[in-house]
């Protein structure tokens, strides 16, 4: 994906085009995994940007809902790219992800949809659905 993408995708959300922000969106763009702030921090060694400018970048795009934040249950934040729309929407999660028990592997199942839900309670009001699958990856069963 091009450096235009990645400015285009902020300049859409109303966001800076710092060449931090420019090379965290381009990591995203490029790892279809969801990543760590430290495997970002780590990858982008190359660049002169610090850990605080990382996690304020993917604070600022989770709020924006180009990226989300897939809590795998380690207290480990890992963020992706998403196009489910802004949290305003209402939209959250539009796909599952997959959690290898193993390695801790994070997938974004892209093809796959959220489960619909009957009505939860009355008056209740579903803001963000998750849905987790945990299991083993092939990388680890093979």
């Amino acid at each position: 994906m091009s450096r235009d993408h990645a400015a285009d995708m902020l300049s859409r959300a109303g966001l800076k085009k710092t060449p931090g922000r420019l090379a965290v969106i381009q990591l995203l763009l490029e790892n279809r995994e969801p990543l760590t702030h430290q495997e970002i921090y780590e990858r982008l060694d190359d660049i002169e940007i610090n850990p605080v400018s990382i996690y304020r970048s993917l604070d600022a795009f989770t709020r924006a809902g180009i990226v989300h934040k897939v809590e795998a249950g380690d207290r480990v934040g890992r963020f992706a790219l998403c196009g489910c729309g802004t949290p305003q929407e209402g939209h959250g999660h539009c796909h599952p992800h997959f959690i290898c028990k193993s390695c801790g592997r994070t997938e974004c199942l892209e093809d796959q949809e959220m489960p619909e839900l009957a009505a939860v309670k009355p008056g209740y009001k579903v803001e963000e659905k998750e849905v987790y699958l945990r299991g083993i990856c092939s990388r680890c069963a093979g």
